[in-house]
């Protein structure tokens, strides 16, 4: 039975990395990969499509995030990511500008299989800025407006020097808050430029948009604490638990007795993910951090406030 168990185990793995070579080469044709997945037996009554599914959320669980587009399967993201920064994505989007005055032939087709498998091994951080401007149609990488220049170039040296920074900016809610922290990176989200910083506790990852910064004080530490991604883990029961689509950063750590599943969710937005388990009520409860469930009875109770 062991020997059976095994078997059937490597044939699985070779399976889903041949799948894995065939989207590293380019767009797969679905039947193509209904092909793969049923040893060219489908009929069109088996149950490939559920065994295909399973391969993929497998993918997904290890951070391959696939999608089928016109058909097709399209690797998004590889396993194995490259740290861009927004001089590298300028010198990309001009080899890709480059390429599109190529003539067709083996060249321009070697040349877009390259920028190809750039594309799919961008980090988080360029993932966004691409998001941006795919989304704006206005966003210009080359950054000509002076200002924003200059507030870039500032937040691009203030992750390079490492030091400890005490930071002063306004909130959601107009409040003013004064932070001992870390920089790391720099992000667009929401189509806003943020700072992405770690707390000086090392327990929480704050992205501050730099509009809303209103001094920025460098101190004279070293900043030696290595950034770590904000892992929040919440329980969802009954209806949410059954109808739960899990999101690309998300994971499904256990499914208890009683049917509810603990999730675990990394680098999200708290603002944005606390707007989003409030609205799931009863059925969604914080495990972990502290400080963020003590954030959630907070808005809870504000709430409430207003029904007083």
């Amino acid at each position: 039975m062991t020997k059976k168990l095994t078997a059937k185990y490597n044939d699985s793995c070779i399976k889903l990395f041949e799948f894995i070579k065939m989207l590293y080469e380019g767009d797969v044709e679905f039947k193509k990969v209904i092909n793969h997945f049923s040893d060219g037996e489908y009929n069109g009554k088996s149950n490939t499509h559920v065994t295909l599914n399973k391969y993929l959320n497998a993918m997904k669980i290890f951070g391959i995030k696939v999608k089928k587009i016109n058909h097709k399967y399209k690797m998004l993201s590889s396993p194995y990511k490259i740290k861009f920064d927004i001089d590298d994505l300028k010198s990309i989007k001009l080899l890709k500008q480059a390429g599109d005055i190529l003539p067709e032939g083996k060249n321009k087709t070697n040349f877009e299989d390259f920028i190809r498998a750039l594309e799919i091994r961008f980090d988080d951080s360029a993932q966004n800025i691409c998001r941006v401007e795919n989304s704006t149609q206005n966003l210009d990488l080359e950054f000509s407006n002076s200002e924003i220049t200059d507030q870039l170039k500032y937040c691009a040296k203030l992750c390079k020097d490492k030091q400890k920074l005490e930071i002063i900016y306004t909130d959601d809610k107009g409040g003013e808050i004064n932070l001992l922290c870390s920089p790391i990176e720099q992000i667009y989200e929401k189509r806003k430029h943020c700072l992405k910083v770690l707390g000086n506790n090392g327990s929480r990852v704050y992205d501050i948009p730099t509009d809303n910064i209103k001094s920025i004080k460098q101190l004279p530490i070293s900043s030696s604490t290595q950034a770590i991604p904000t892992t929040v883990v919440y329980r969802i029961k009954n209806r949410l638990a059954k109808n739960y689509k899990i999101r690309d950063w998300e994971r499904l750590d256990k499914i208890e007795y009683d049917g509810s599943q603990v999730i675990v969710n990394k680098n999200e937005d708290l603002n944005l993910l606390l707007h989003r388990l409030m609205r799931y009520g009863t059925q969604c409860t914080i495990i972990s951090p502290k400080f963020l469930k003590e954030e959630m009875i907070e808005r809870i109770n504000k709430t409430l406030e207003n029904y007083e």
